[in-house]
């Protein structure tokens, strides 16, 4: 299977609010950091904690050794309903660090010291939780029309943070000139 999706944006559909089990999901714009045979990995970047940042780093202590103002906003996104206890740093650092998906534009990674090692130049925005789907299940959603797919460029990924909901979501399809 190709990993078309990789490096990807992709908009929960509106409609899907409607269903108990998807409303939390409705609206979602999740960037897909990997994508292959095994599955996709992304995460969520319009929705964000309501908790200022040094507060949430009281729960989660690796978040005390990245600099907030070194980040492209001081809010942490929500990244979705899977590993909801586990903060992570997205960007441009390409270091070689345990626990990173990379991609051509950015890497996501969960390593304690590419948390320590951020810098502004790596453009980087942190959040809490991830979306996952096993094989073949990110295509039958797509599919089903759950999500609408737009492939990512540089222009866009330069314009997070989004601002949060779908306005958020409608900002970046404007900076992706969709």
């Amino acid at each position: 299977m190709a990993s078309f999706l990789t490096d990807s944006i992709i908009i929960a559909n509106p409609a899907i609010g409607d269903v108990p089990k998807f409303k939390p999901i409705a609206n979602r714009l999740v960037y897909i950091v990997e994508h292959n045979k095994d599955g996709a990995v992304g995460v969520s970047l319009n929705n964000n904690y309501i908790k200022p940042f040094n507060e949430i780093a009281e729960v989660l202590t690796v978040l005390k050794s990245v600099d907030p103002s070194m980040l492209l906003n001081d809010k942490l996104f929500g990244g979705g309903p899977l590993f909801t206890d586990r903060a992570w740093i997205l960007g441009k650092n390409k270091g070689k660090y345990s626990e990173t998906l990379t991609n051509d534009h950015l890497s996501l990674n969960f390593s304690l010291q590419a948390f320590s090692d951020n810098l502004p130049e790596h453009r980087s925005s942190c959040g809490i939780g991830t979306f996952g789907w096993g094989p073949g299940q990110l295509e039958k959603e797509l599919g089903a029309q759950l999500w609408h797919y737009y492939p990512a460029d540089p222009e866009a990924l330069d314009a997070i943070p989004f601002e949060g909901s779908y306005k958020g979501a409608i900002d970046i399809l404007k900076a992706m000139k969709a």
